[in-house]
């Protein structure tokens, strides 16, 4: 059982730390925490991950602010396609006083007709109309080591409940006001369909000492919901929304607070801090090598979702695809922090068509067996063409004529279980 009055004097000595904090403090802070990452894919839309989507929309919509006001220090929980505990998204916050917090995600569900944006605030009443949103998004924790840290509240206790409602009093008003600016912003900005305002048992919004919201920007699992969301257009349209919902929150904090604040840039259009790259990508090429690492190899140092790409008889590893320069500088400096000192920035052109009969296919087995067409060891891919090279026996799958069509293709393979499998150039039915 919870001891209450522990809570109590918990509240009164956090409330009181965050006012000191306030008073010094001149900065507004606001936390963007783009859900899942690295190895916690989130949902798989019709044309892009959960988390590239919230990745790129929590950044836009981060370096708008950044842009725009002066007097508002924004701080990303990630900045990169990395795998962080919702423990640590919470302490990220807490650790910088955060005077909101935003966390940003896509819905999907089984029924593909179902579409629309919902925002959820931390709260306990009407959950079993949320149960299905809190039951995906903290599912996050069976890919944490220590599981045990969210089993401390118990939503049935009634003491832990109590106690849980004393703790977000202070913040539930300004999370409900948050929320249903974001819900009003996307139907009169971007005319999209909302699901309103919820609550919900969120691991990620529990322990925030803030103003705190997760966002489902609209469904992924939806034909044309998703397509427009994995869209620059729709990323770009989703950040402005949530940069417009801030805006009118930013007013109204400074005007309670009694602080001349940046109100007159509210009527100036939107500076946008940087202009997408048009057709063309940048990726990190982080090294060549005469040999095909696994995922987890010590040689990679730590560094996840790596794109191979057999070049001759190189190896070329790849991470990350952005259209923004400063992206692509953030991901260049994580990879040289790593170890990486020759890593550089290269462009690519992701559609950009093969000449002739040369060809993309995704090697995902090496055997010394011959196996036929459609056996069971290739987790029903089809259509696979055997090379022998040497003693081995390597099988290939897919024929594409572009990067982008072959990386689909390798996402394709890793889901069937071929979690090594890479991409090669070919020259009809030889490897180059």
């Amino acid at each position: 059982m919870i001891n209450i009055q522990k809570y109590l004097f918990f509240v009164m000595i956090l409330t009181f730390s965050i006012v000191s904090f306030a008073q010094k403090n001149q900065k507004f802070v606001i936390v963007i925490d783009a859900g899942h990452g690295g190895h916690d894919t989130g949902a798989r839309g019709v044309a892009d991950l959960e988390k590239n989507i919230a990745l790129d929309v929590a950044l836009r919509f981060g370096n708008l602010i950044q842009a725009n006001y002066k007097d508002v220090k924004v701080v990303w929980t990630r900045k990169t396609d990395v795998f962080l505990e919702l423990s640590e998204r919470t302490d990220i916050s807490n650790a910088n006083h955060a005077n909101l917090f935003v966390s940003v995600h896509c819905n999907s569900a089984s029924n593909t007709s179902a579409s629309g944006t919902e925002t959820f605030v931390m709260g306990l009443n009407k959950m079993s109309q949320t149960d299905d949103v809190s039951r995906r998004e903290n599912s996050v924790v069976f890919l944490e080591k220590d599981k045990e840290k969210y089993e401390k509240f118990n939503p049935n206790d009634p003491e832990a409940v109590i106690a849980f409602e004393i703790m977000n009093a202070a913040y539930k008003e300004q999370s409900l006001r948050f929320a249903d600016l974001m819900e009003k912003t996307f139907i009169n900005q971007e005319g999209r369909k909302s699901r309103g305002v919820k609550q919900g048992n969120l691991h990620v919004l529990r322990n925030n000492a803030s103003p705190s919201v997760l966002v489902e920007i609209g469904f992924i699992s939806n034909q044309d919901e998703g397509t427009y969301l994995a869209s620059e257009e729709g990323k770009q349209k989703a950040a402005e929304s949530l940069y417009k919902a801030f805006q009118e929150y930013k007013r109204e904090y400074d005007r309670r607070s009694g602080v001349d604040g940046q109100q007159s840039n509210e009527d100036k259009p939107i500076k946008v801090a940087e202009t997408p790259l048009v057709g063309k990508k940048l990726k990190i090429r982080v090294m060549d090598s005469k040999t095909k690492f696994s995922p987890t190899s010590p040689q990679l140092k730590g560094l996840t979702d790596l794109d191979v790409v057999q070049e001759g008889d190189n190896y070329v590893y790849y991470l990350g695809e952005t259209d923004l320069q400063s992206r692509a500088d953030e991901l260049l400096n994580t990879v040289k922090r790593k170890g990486f000192s020759k890593a550089k920035i290269v462009e690519v052109e992701s559609n950009k068509k093969l000449e002739g009969v040369q060809n993309y296919r995704v090697q995902f087995m090496t055997s010394n067996k011959k196996y036929r067409d459609k056996d069971d060891k290739f987790n029903g891919l089809t259509n696979v063409l055997r090379v022998k090279e040497g003693g081995l026996q390597k099988y290939y799958f897919g024929q594409d004529k572009t990067m982008e069509e072959a990386q689909k293709t390798l996402k394709q393979v890793q889901e069937k279980g071929f979690r090594n499998s890479f991409i090669v150039t070919f020259n009809g039915e030889n490897p180059m």
